[in-house]
């Protein structure tokens, strides 16, 4: 009778044959998983656009602020707090890829109640106008007017503009609303959300946006493209990206003023804001 076993040569063979599949299939499928974290965040920043978008026809077409004078969004307003009624979702503030890292958050930020991670961020650049620093994004800092709490307590305003209206944004095809920025979390100061200037970057949080300018202005420094430190910690891999995520192979997903979302690569955002202001595309007051 004929020995139906398997040689030695033959099991080697077969063995060879699976670990040459599987070298070939796995990066397949770690791809096919990106891929779909890639595909779920982009929906999530789209509903996010599409609430704030809501929001504002309930809002005398104002976009919600992203913090008021005083700082306590909880107490004081921000936009996560006005939005989350109208995407009824509190999942769909976090991206897929977010490691919900607080590496950069203040020690006294962690553990605190509402303090929780989410993924993206709106567009509060500000930028100097002649009469003061003002918000030309559509989602950010609301320090114009002097805020007086119910309990008395009073925070100056400072700057030159605050909230924006919607029928202050040109090009709303071509203007940021929000974009991913991981380790943002929805409590304090502009915690969640982009001011394009670092002097706030010790709430946790990074505050430039993309920038490939190789010259200066009056409040822009060439960037290296050195890692983004925040409190010590890397926020980014590459000071020219601001703290804009881009793991999705170089992207990040953004969603515009007018609702659509896309994955775009951060740099294509500002390329060159001293030279080529009008692609700043975080300005809604940017030349055409």
């Amino acid at each position: 009778m004929r020995n139906k076993a398997f040689t030695l040569i033959e099991l080697l063979v077969v063995i060879a044959i699976i670990a040459i599949l599987a070298a070939i299939l796995f990066p397949v499928f770690a791809q096919a998983k990106a891929a779909a974290k890639k595909t779920q965040s982009l929906s999530n920043v789209k509903q996010i656009g599409l609430g704030t978008l809501i929001y504002i026809t309930d809002n005398d077409d104002i976009f919600p602020m992203g913090s008021n004078a005083c700082w306590w969004q909880p107490q004081d307003g921000g936009w996560t707090y006005y939005i989350l009624p109208y995407l009824k979702s509190e999942p769909i503030l976090v991206s897929p890829g977010d490691p919900k890292s607080t590496a950069t958050w203040p020690s006294w930020m962690v553990g605190i109640q509402g303090a929780i991670n989410i993924s993206y961020a709106g567009n509060g650049f500000m930028k100097w106008d002649g009469a003061g620093w003002g918000m030309y994004g559509v989602i950010g800092m609301n320090q114009k007017d002097t805020q007086v709490r119910a309990d008395g307590t009073t925070c100056s305003g400072w700057m030159s503009k605050g909230v924006t209206n919607q029928s202050e944004v040109g090009q709303v095809a071509a203007t940021i609303m929000f974009a991913e920025r991981y380790g943002s979390y929805p409590i304090f100061g502009p915690s969640n959300f982009f001011t394009g200037i670092n002097w706030w970057d010790w709430v946790g949080t990074g505050g430039l946006v993309p920038d490939g300018a190789t010259t200066g202005s009056n409040y822009n420094t060439p960037r290296d493209g050195t890692a983004y430190l925040v409190n010590g910690v890397v926020f980014s891999r590459n000071n020219k990206n601001g703290g804009m995520n881009a793991d999705w192979q170089g992207k990040s997903n953004v969603v515009w003023v007018d609702g659509h979302a896309s994955s775009v690569s951060p740099l294509a955002t500002n390329p060159d804001s001293v030279n080529q202001p009008s692609k700043n595309l975080w300005d809604i007051a940017r030349p055409e």
